[in-house]
């Protein structure tokens, strides 16, 4: 979140080009891991339940690592796992190159890939702390992302990373709704419990299931942001 690397880092300007390059390598296979395999897990699901092609609206991220109900569950959970924990240490590194309310920002996002990473050890298949860190996952999505957003505006430098500020206030909006939406009680969203426990719900579903979509509308948002501030750090 710097401007450069050696507006903030601590230590000399080599060792925090070292150090970010880690992170960002670091990221960087993390997000590739992650990625790949859960594309592989939804090109190979099927459910007797519903014989479909797997869809982002439809099916959730909890589906594809469920033991009994996706072929392809353990390169589900693998992926999510092991890539979840390389993004969190990347974010941990990145974070040696903080200061201040940066620091914080990235604390919290590595403890967010690392709730997520937890989802993948504890599949769906165990029920309570599958949801315990699917639900952790959102409400730190959530904090980092009003951290950063409240870093930029108490700061004295004017913001340059446009990008990144869209990127992290389009997740803060995907995080908000897959947390709140449950509970406003709307007759367009007859949803009566948070949807973090919505992946168990029997088929058939809606084309477009609201669980599902803001799930995946939220990782994606959050990962590319993340990439950004590896890109422009800011």
């Amino acid at each position: 979140m710097p401007q450069s690397f050696s507006d903030t880092p601590r230590g000399s300007g080599n060792k925090c080009h070292k150090i970010f390059r880690l992170a960002r390598q670091m990221f960087a296979v993390g997000m590739l891991l992650l990625c790949a395999c859960l594309l592989g897990g939804a090109l190979g699901f099927s459910s007797a339940d519903n014989p479909g092609l797997f869809s982002p609206f439809n099916h959730n991220l909890s589906e594809l690592g469920t033991y009994g109900l996706s072929p392809l569950a353990v390169l589900a959970n693998g992926g999510v796992f092991f890539g979840g924990l390389l993004l969190s240490l990347g974010c941990l590194q990145g974070m040696r190159t903080q200061r201040g309310g940066g620091m914080l920002a990235w604390l919290l996002l590595a403890f967010t890939w690392l709730s997520l990473a937890l989802t993948g050890l504890f599949p769906s298949n165990v029920y309570h702390l599958h949801t315990l860190a699917l639900k952790w996952f959102f409400i730190l999505g959530l904090a980092a992302s009003l951290c950063y957003c409240l870093y930029l505006a108490l700061r004295q430098a004017p913001v340059t990373g446009f990008w990144a500020l869209s990127l992290c206030l389009m997740a803060l909006v995907a995080n908000s709704a897959f947390l709140l939406l449950p509970s406003l009680a709307l007759e367009s969203l007859p949803f009566s419990r948070p949807f973090y426990e919505e992946a168990y719900s029997p088929y058939p579903r809606p084309a477009f299931w609201w669980p599902a979509t803001l799930q995946w509308l939220s990782l994606v948002t959050m990962l590319l942001w993340q990439a950004e501030l590896f890109r422009r750090p800011d």
